[in-house]
């Protein structure tokens, strides 16, 4: 039995230390571009707090656009991860796009330099579009899946009559966007009175005068702070 030479001892050592860099290196560009803008954010400060030289930072990533699109997509990967479980998780479709309001709000919530982040890129303070060009599949393929769960659970409540009629990929983006203003926007709204607010834009209207409506808030989560899609905005140096 051969072993590969990639699996040896020596190389799985390399990739992690390599894995180990990389991590130290994306940890200290959140800080930076989410203290000093995507503008400002230097990759010298970066080099600074990550421990390697600004020449070594380019052993790992190609450029600064490079790094910004890593520095995104690694939490996208994590956050994802949140609105899947909350997708597939139990209860009627609406309950489970609820939870993902929740998933939303706790995820950006722990994670405060990267919803800062976030904050700058929705808000148009750089221009993403043409400076991450080469990597914007990276990017917007990852908030597109979120978009596709969030449109599969529309279609599924339109199908069981829990979901108002109307296009599913339109009500699940008008649901995101509306996830991304309370998580992001600081909105002064209670968790319960925006998923009331939530709840209604969704739900189908009842067919009767006295039906009386279902209750679909989920048990409590803490936080208050989906992923911005990010805008179309970056000059990066």
């Amino acid at each position: 039995m051969n072993d590969s030479v990639d699996d040896d001892p020596r190389s799985r050592r390399r990739r992690a230390r390599r894995a180990a860099s990389t991590a130290d290196i994306l940890d200290a560009a959140e800080r930076v571009f989410s203290e000093d803008g995507l503008r400002e954010g230097s990759l010298r400060r970066i080099a600074e707090l990550s421990g390697y030289s600004t020449a070594a930072i380019y052993k790992f990533f190609d450029s600064k656009q490079h790094l910004v699109t890593e520095t995104l997509n690694r939490r996208a990967d994590e956050y994802l991860t949140e609105v899947k479980k909350a997708a597939t998780s139990g209860g009627t479709p609406l309950e489970r796009l609820h939870l993902i309001v929740d998933a939303a709000s706790a995820y950006f919530s722990a994670q405060k330099k990267f919803s800062a982040l976030v904050r700058q890129v929705q808000g148009g303070a750089a221009i993403l579009g043409p400076v991450l060009a080469a990597f914007a599949d990276n990017v917007y393929g990852r908030y597109g899946q979120a978009m596709e769960l969030m449109t599969d659970l529309v279609r599924e409540g339109q199908q069981s009559n829990e979901i108002r009629t109307g296009d599913p990929r339109a009500l699940a983006h008008l649901a995101s966007v509306l996830t991304n203003e309370f998580v992001l926007a600081d909105l002064p709204l209670t968790r319960e009175e925006f998923h009331a607010v939530f709840d209604g834009t969704l739900r189908a209207p009842p067919s009767d005068a006295n039906s009386v409506r279902s209750e679909t808030l989920p048990a409590a989560t803490p936080a208050r702070n989906p992923p911005a899609s990010p805008a179309d905005s970056f000059v990066a140096n």
